[in-house]
């Protein structure tokens, strides 16, 4: 009577749960789907919209109006928000083919690289620009003595430099493989075990966790 029970009894828990399961995966899916979709026009519309919009504030900072120290400020600003968009389109085709890396090792490792650059000098220089902004109100005189273009500009390259150095690791680590679930999907991961060997237990695990987080 045990033998017969107690299997019967692990099969109808079993089905029950494999059932939730595939309803909670399914569900996700149709979520996920509609998530990409929504992605993929806001990527669209922040790259023209981005690239025009930028492509004109560098044209009029850079060489329409006299150079001061507020249109560097501005200038460095929009340099870095056009460099992330002009490279939305590799987000895009990364998106809309499910995940597929088919520009090859070097543009996944570039695009991320892109991505965190942008994001670095852009928080930095306005936080730079808050500072100018505080040092004039508080001291105008030291302001008007010892604030000029070159200083400034000095500065902002300073802010690159530091960007580019935060976001050298991302070049590094970033790699290209093929998908878990599979093996056709060629996936942009973070390689954190920089190796391509993923025949070893504890690499492969951790290439399985960096594929999914999916950072793009």
């Amino acid at each position: 009577m045990e033998m017969n029970t107690t299997p019967s009894y692990h099969i109808t828990t079993t089905d029950v749960s494999r059932k939730n399961g595939s309803m909670f995966i399914d569900q996700y899916a149709e979520l996920r789907q509609s998530l990409n979709i929504m992605s993929l026009i806001v990527y669209c519309l922040a790259f023209v919209l981005g690239v025009l919009g930028n492509g004109v504030v560098i044209w009029v900072t850079g060489f329409m109006m006299k150079k001061t120290v507020n249109t560097v400020w501005f200038l460095n600003l929009a340099v870095a928000d056009f460099l992330f968009t002009a490279f939305l389109p590799l987000s895009v085709t990364y998106l809309a083919t499910d995940f597929h890396c088919s520009f090859g090792n070097f543009m996944c490792k570039l695009n991320s690289t892109i991505s965190f650059l942008n994001m670095f000098a852009s928080v930095y220089s306005l936080v730079v620009i808050s500072v100018d902004r505080c040092v004039s109100v508080v001291w105008p005189v030291w302001t008007r003595n010892h604030r000029n273009v070159r200083k400034a500009s000095f500065v902002s390259l300073g802010v690159w430099v530091l960007a580019l150095i935060l976001s050298a690791p991302h070049f590094t680590f970033r790699d290209t493989g093929p998908s878990h679930d599979n093996i056709d999907i060629i996936n942009c991961f973070n390689n954190f075990a920089l190796s391509d060997d993923y025949e070893t237990p504890s690499v492969k695990q951790l290439r399985q966790f960096c594929s999914e987080m999916k950072f793009h």
